[in-house]
């Protein structure tokens, strides 16, 4: 099986923007904590399955019109928007879709002398994606 290019192959919206001109990272993350549940019968540790955290964190080189797109709800906390992302591999297009349940969370645009202005931010996401493949 042949690897995957990332360029031309992940696209990203928010807010019904594509943003993905924008972006040159997108890391899709869903971390599951382990709640422990060792009792004094256990013979090891034990645990179970917690919640889902699901996080999009994005990067890119900073313009005017992602800071339109982002910016307003970042300085808003709270304001839940529709987010998805999508993959296309060799035979399909995967999305993974939340509807008004993405946020903007660690909204930050770093700069410093010999580089580019930059941009980068986490879109925490509620609930469980629904996630299509076509």
């Amino acid at each position: 099986m042949a690897g995957r290019k990332a360029r031309g192959n992940v696209v990203v919206y928010y807010n019904s923007q594509n943003i993905t001109q924008y972006c040159d990272s997108s890391d899709l993350d869903d971390a599951i904590d382990q709640m422990e549940t060792t009792n004094l019968a256990s013979t090891g540790v034990e645990t179970v399955a917690g919640d889902p955290k699901w996080t999009i964190k994005l990067s890119g080189m900073w313009d005017n019109a992602i800071d339109a797109i982002l910016a307003p709800d970042a300085v808003t906390p709270g304001t839940k928007r529709t987010a998805y992302i999508a993959y296309t591999g060799t035979s399909a297009t995967v999305t993974y879709t939340w509807t008004s349940n993405a946020e903007i969370a660690n909204w930050k645009i770093p700069s410093k002398v010999g580089d580019f202005i930059k941009f980068n931010c986490d879109l925490a996401l509620s609930g469980t994606p629904n996630r299509t493949s076509v």
